[in-house]
């Protein structure tokens, strides 16, 4: 009876040290000796007290409140991964964006949601320096300024563009790094399942079971989880107890069944077409999506919470969504620009050194900018001459054919006409090469007068123009409720996962206040144990003592 009290004492001495040792690791949770009364023994006068025995050691761990944590987790961890992806968007749309208005049409709307040379001032600055070159159809330096804010303008709009493409492809390695994580997590969890499963037979689990939860939760970070150890029909002989094997489910997809690994995860990879590629090691090309599935066939593997799902929500959604929107508008404003800027002329860049009768070559004095064969010259008299050939600063003739009424007199000027202010071959918004080398091009006027302001003051009013095609938007207002959007969604995203990480931490707190490890407490059972020990100690020595004593009697 000593010796079973002495043993039970010594080890529940034990497992205090390790809970002690434990304390700083979140991971782990207490532990505590499971004794109880051993059989007495048969007497005479009765049973005899044959001491305590230990029957195994308990672990205060919650399975409900661990799969809540988890999933909870998985939630808290798709918030955050999402807020912190739109966090970068913001940065790489290069302004603050208004979170608070209370819908995109708003304070915000065609005024200031954009910060410091954001895309909504920039906007603004490009048409009103087209309206100050109405006020001075004729000056370098007004059209040097038109030109100039065009192509900020321009910039901007293809920086976000190019951004935004390039977070893109970041996101998609990011999805391939996180699937490499879960699949490792997977055959962790495969082989601590084992582990759990055989000791929990032979002894006690409760170690192994702290390094399943903690990479359970690890793993409940990029994809939700849900999880059990069922018992298997067969029965141990030796401890007449049926083993429990691990059941793992990833996005409701069974990846471990009975304690093996049936099936990861892997990715898909799609070119910019749309077709189903195959990368060497996963090394992707711009313009490639990447999307999660799993190896095991039929299966229907969809995602509810965690980081991958964050991932490819952001990537799918809010970054392409607001590319798209961005680029939609850029060829707008490119596509309705340019229809009204054909219609106008530049100034005068031929001026006649003889009269021209309507055919053969045309005589000039030197060419003041470049043509090319297609040009259009229109003169005072509407006579339009089409030009053949090239022709380049300083020429005096140029060979094409002319369509007019009048012959022209010596000393007629002309002007370039039908020329687009933004290249509508290039992808993106583009100011013409031709007028970004030569702003004298630039068609302010109607039929080549240099003081003619006609053409300026059109495509000035442009701002204010209702767009069918942008759902009765201006072009200002469309990018500010896009920006706008944007902003209200990353204040969403902050405020949800503000609020779970409240639950999170509740739950946490929950867990610790009952699985945590105390040091009162278990420096309070240090000593009960001990002193336990050293009554047991006690009664031994005392017991050998009266043997001895005995022997000693009946020797005499």
């Amino acid at each position: 009876m000593a010796r079973t009290s002495l043993q039970a004492n010594q080890r529940a001495i034990e497992l205090v040290g390790h809970n002690l040792a434990n304390v700083s690791n979140p991971a782990y949770a207490r532990q505590r000796l499971n004794l109880q009364t051993a059989h007495g023994i048969p007497v005479e006068h009765g049973l005899q007290g044959a001491g305590v025995e230990v029957t195994g050691i308990d672990q205060f761990r919650d399975i409900l409140l661990d799969r809540q944590i988890a999933n909870e987790g998985s939630i808290l961890a798709y918030l955050e991964e999402k807020q912190k992806i739109l966090q970068f968007a913001q940065s790489m749309i290069g302004q603050d964006l208004d979170r608070t208005a209370s819908s995109p049409e708003g304070k915000a709307a065609s005024k200031g949601v954009s910060g410091q040379m954001g895309l909504g001032d920039n906007l603004a600055e490009f048409f009103n320096a087209l309206q100050a070159l109405s006020s001075n159809p004729s000056s370098q330096a007004y059209r040097q300024v038109v030109v100039f804010k065009a192509q900020n303008l321009s910039e901007k709009f293809n920086r976000i563009d190019f951004r935004l493409g390039e977070l893109g492809h970041d996101l998609n390695n990011e999805v391939v790094s996180m699937v490499d994580d879960v699949n490792n997590a997977i055959t962790f969890l495969e082989q601590v399942g084992h582990l759990i499963s055989s000791h929990k037979l032979l002894s006690n689990a409760n170690d192994y079971t702290d390094k399943f939860h903690q990479r359970l939760e690890d793993l409940s970070k990029f994809v939700d989880v849900q999880f059990e150890f069922k018992p298997v029909a067969t029965v141990d002989p030796a401890t007449g107890k049926a083993m429990e094997k691990l059941h793992l489910k990833l996005g409701g997809v069974e990846v471990i069944e009975a304690g093996d690994v049936v099936s990861k995860l892997t990715v898909v990879i799609k070119d910019v077409d749309g077709n189903t590629v195959t990368r060497q090691n996963n090394i992707l090309e711009r313009g490639d999506t990447v999307y999660v599935e799993t190896i095991k066939s039929g299966d229907q593997f969809k995602l509810s919470a965690g980081k991958i799902k964050a991932v490819i929500d952001v990537r799918d959604q809010a970054v392409s969504g607001f590319k798209a929107s961005m680029n939609m508008v850029s060829e707008k404003i490119k596509d309705r620009i340019n229809l009204e800027h054909t219609k106008g002329a530049s100034l005068p860049v031929v001026q006649l050194s003889s009269i021209f009768t309507g055919t053969g070559d045309l005589a000039i004095e030197g060419l003041s900018a470049d043509l090319s064969a297609g040009d259009q010259l229109v003169f005072a008299n509407g006579g339009v001459f089409t030009v053949a050939e090239d022709a380049g600063i300083g020429s005096t003739e140029l060979k094409g054919a002319y369509a007019g009424d009048f012959p022209l007199a010596k000393g007629e000027r002309a002007a370039l006409q039908n020329l687009e202010f933004f290249d509508s071959e290039t992808q993106g918004l583009i100011v013409n090469e031709r007028i970004s080398g030569n702003p004298a091009l630039l068609h302010a006027s109607l039929g080549g007068d240099a003081g003619n302001n006609e053409m300026a003051l059109r495509l000035a009013q442009i701002i204010d123009e209702k767009q069918e095609a942008l759902k009765g938007q201006t072009f200002g207002e469309a990018i500010n409720r896009e920006i706008v959007g944007f902003g209200q969604e990353l204040n969403s995203i902050e405020t949800q996962a503000l609020d779970q990480g409240t639950v999170v931490r509740m739950l946490e707190e929950h867990r610790t206040s009952m699985s945590g490890v105390s040091i009162d407490e278990e420096m309070a059972n240090l000593l009960v144990f001990q002193r336990a020990f050293q009554a047991n100690a006690k009664l031994i020595t005392l017991l050998d003592s009266l043997v001895e004593v005995s022997i000693g009697i009946i020797n005499d």
